[in-house]
């Protein structure tokens, strides 16, 4: 099945696609949990490396939680928009803990420093124009033409 603009539902030919895939999921949660164990392993009991992995494994299984919830719920009710927000806030939780992992361990020039700071806060401005900002702009379109 296949939404096309108009938001209507349409089998794909041979009835593949469109599908969620559990299979696709289970393995991508287990690499993700295998890959988080090996960097704590590694991480030789420092501290900071181990917040930031746990910190980072929690954000991506809410985000994805939130996604698949997002992508069911009602379109225009309540539950959706707290959805969108909590989807654009981990975003930008996840997107300014690198950029913090990025300072900590590149050890970087104040210019550089503050390009990266730069690059995150654009990334999370960016982030949420396109999420909360996207129905005003073609109200205000359609209102032009």
């Amino acid at each position: 099945m296949a939404r096309d603009a108009a938001g209507t539902v349409e089998r794909l030919p041979g009835g593949v696609g469109g599908a969620f895939s559990w299979v696709y999921a289970a393995v991508m949660f287990v690499l993700l949990t295998l890959n988080s164990v090996m960097a704590v392993y590694h991480s030789k009991g420092d501290a900071a490396i181990v917040a930031f992995v746990a910190t980072t494994y929690a954000d991506l299984v809410l985000l994805f939680c939130c996604l698949w919830l997002y992508s069911r719920a009602a379109a225009g009710s309540a539950w959706r928009n707290r959805l969108k927000a909590s989807v654009w806030t981990l975003t930008t939780l996840l997107t300014f803990s690198f950029a913090y992992m990025v300072m900590g361990t590149a050890g970087l020039t104040l210019p550089v420093a503050l390009l990266v700071w730069f690059i995150a806060a654009a990334t999370g401005i960016g982030a949420f124009s396109a999420f909360f900002e996207q129905g005003r702009y073609k109200a205000v379109a359609s209102f032009l033409v």
